[in-house]
């Protein structure tokens, strides 16, 4: 096998197929949607070409995958999510420029940003996303509070260039990139783009707020609360020291059974550690409480 060239790839999962093309490239065969989605991808030696194909099973495989190489033409797109490898706390100038010269559309449609590193196999935290989310990716496409995530990577020599295998002669191959993590990002970015639904036509009797599902959770969960009349809803998660971790939701809302999701982030995309939380919810002078629980 060539350098940079790729196995062809059978989704059986999902239905979906991505087969090798032009070298570098996938030709990509997404399930049916009534809204078109993308993810771009930048890559030196097929981490994030992974990453990408496993966040669209994680969106049921709607979304199609694109090489940034391939300079797909993304105006037929309702929502894209972007991202790739880092080196040197950036991605590839390939994906820079795309970004660079796509930006006004890029802006209106973007949906979720993911990096994929090395950090010399260490776990990934608040400094990696707001290096290479934040003040990087985020940056170069004008967006914020987007869903977003940073995953390890992985190491190949035997995949990159003559001089990059040279730089990383000390190294050992390790494969750190999990399918599950990928998976999990594209739920919660699908989820993000409709995270509040009404579910009975019914007017409920009472002002409730059930307890999350599933609790204990990682990495979401879904809350569930009914309004018995129409006002004005905020919906908050605190810590066990009473600071405001996200508000979920603040707005007016007809009364019925709604669903709202939380993808364990706080107001910055920045993943929040395992413990306790608090979901308060706000309804017309009336304020209700519930436990969340975190796990690792």
């Amino acid at each position: 096998m060539q350098r940079r060239s790729f196995f062809k790839l059978g989704l059986t999962g999902i239905g979906t197929v991505a087969l090798a093309h032009k070298g570098w490239a996938l030709e990509y065969y997404p399930m049916p949607s009534n809204k078109k989605w993308a993810v771009v991808y930048g890559t030196w030696c097929g981490s994030s070409r992974d990453a990408a194909v496993w966040i669209s099973e994680g969106m049921g495989g709607i979304a199609n995958v694109f090489d940034v190489r391939e300079n797909p033409d993304l105006t037929g797109y309702d929502y894209i999510v972007i991202g790739g490898s880092i080196r040197s706390s950036v991605t590839s100038q390939e994906l820079q420029n795309f970004i660079t010269q796509n930006k006004v559309l890029l802006k209106e449609k973007v949906r979720g940003l993911f990096a994929v590193c090395g950090n010399m196999g260490n776990p990934v935290g608040p400094q990696q996303t707001t290096t290479f989310i934040d003040n990087h990716l985020a940056k170069l496409c004008d967006v914020s509070n987007l869903p977003s995530k940073v995953f390890l990577g992985r190491i190949t020599k035997s995949l990159m260039d003559t001089q990059t295998a040279a730089m990383m002669a000390s190294l050992q191959d390790y494969d750190n990139l999990k399918r599950a993590d990928c998976m999990a990002f594209g739920q919660d970015v699908l989820r993000s783009v409709t995270p509040v639904k009404k579910s009975s036509p019914e007017r409920p009797k009472e002002f409730k707020l059930n307890q999350n599902y599933p609790n204990p959770f990682n990495p979401s969960t879904e809350i569930q609360y009914s309004l018995n009349n129409s006002g004005k809803v905020m919906l908050q998660i605190f810590d066990t020291k009473g600071k405001k971790v996200r508000t979920l939701l603040d707005h007016n809302q007809s009364s019925g059974t709604h669903f709202i999701r939380w993808d364990s982030r706080d107001e910055f995309g920045n993943d929040v550690a395992s413990g306790a939380y608090f979901c308060l919810l706000s309804f017309n002078g009336n304020i209700i409480s519930k436990k969340l629980l975190k796990v690792k």
